[in-house]
């Protein structure tokens, strides 16, 4: 009899021991960035001369350098995806550095950062605007509601400006990457994002390009920065408000931007157009509804700000693959052709 109530009570301890683990194991997973996923998931997967690391911030992040694959090397092209984007999603234009060393450049990609608050960073006080989001199917068109859109519109109060974002208080790290999906194509929904969000994001970014252009800095040649969705909106802006980092960017190629906050949104036409540098605007079928909304107006807005060198270039047929990551490559090259480098 005595053996038997052991018996119970070893497995009943063994039971709530599991269940501890993997409680225990979930909040962990829970706190861990996506930028930390990803770093992790590269360092675990990848031979270490496969990858290096550089330092961005108190971290070491790893990037993924391909060398030109020509004696004379024309320049770096830095690739980086869309907010949360996966390194080996499909859609990534990360893959394009498949094909450009063959073409004389050396590539180095960027793996996507989180969109989502560390755990030093606050978030604006509360206010009154509402969520916005989209969620559409892989083959569905863009469509918008103007109900919801309306609303932000009319509630956001500031413009992606640092000065804005004044008062803040503490939130954990796991209530705000919560908020934050997979934002890329039509087939993926975009949560709420707030615009003190989108300000930390972009300083991520900004100190993100900082590294990788002085670990690059001995590569000669000219330097190209491609991006998609979030971040590709982003950079547009840093290099549009003149940010001194921005200037040693020759070109940039940019595949779906868009913010998720139509009254940030609907002001990217005029952000692209004031940019000084030429803008390579690739879109597609597949893009985020919130980029089909100002695709037109991007090309409209270059024309009559006089912007001097756009092109905006649709990649027709099915959604990104590999042979589309080849057809975009040789997009690049012409664009690049254009330019006579």
């Amino acid at each position: 009899m005595q053996n038997k109530i052991k018996h119970a009570l070893a497995s009943s301890l063994t039971g709530f021991l599991l269940l501890t683990s993997d409680v225990l194991f979930g909040v962990a997973a829970q706190s861990v960035s996506f930028s930390e996923i990803t770093s992790a998931d590269i360092i675990n997967q990848l031979h270490r001369d496969e990858f290096t690391l550089i330092n961005v911030g108190d971290n070491s992040v790893p990037i993924l350098i391909s060398l030109s694959e020509q004696p004379i090397t024309k320049g770096i092209m830095l690739i980086i995806g869309d907010a949360n984007m996966p390194l080996g999603r499909q859609d990534s234009l990360t893959h394009i550095a498949n094909y450009l060393p063959a073409l004389g450049w050396t590539t180095v990609v960027m793996p996507s950062l989180g969109l989502s608050f560390g755990s030093n960073i606050g978030s604006p006080i509360e206010n009154d605007e509402q969520p916005v989001s989209t969620d559409k199917g892989p083959r569905s068109e863009p469509e918008v509601s103007d109900n919801n859109m309306d609303t932000t519109a009319n509630n956001t109060s500031s413009d992606l400006d640092p000065v804005a974002v004044t008062s803040l208080e503490q939130v954990s790290t796991n209530s705000i990457s919560n908020k934050v999906t997979e934002t890329i194509n039509s087939s993926t929904i975009v949560s709420t994002i707030s615009e003190a969000e989108l300000v930390i994001y972009s300083q991520e970014v900004e100190a993100y390009i900082a590294a990788t252009l002085t670990h690059m800095q001995t590569t000669m040649g000219h330097r190209i920065l491609v991006s998609q969705g979030i971040t590709a909106a982003t950079i547009a802006k840093l290099v549009a408000d003149g940010n001194p980092l921005m200037q040693q960017i020759d070109t940039l190629v940019v595949n779906n931007p868009y913010w998720p906050i139509r009254k940030l949104n609907n002001k990217l036409p005029m952000v692209i157009a004031q940019i000084p540098i030429p803008v390579l605007d690739l879109t597609s079928h597949w893009d985020n509804s919130w980029s089909k909304q100002t695709e037109r107006t991007r090309r409209i807005k270059t024309t009559t700000e006089l912007k001097e060198i756009y092109r905006q270039t649709e990649i027709i047929g099915q959604s990104f693959d590999q042979t589309q990551m080849r057809y975009i490559s040789r997009q690049i090259k012409g664009w690049i052709s254009y330019l006579g480098w």
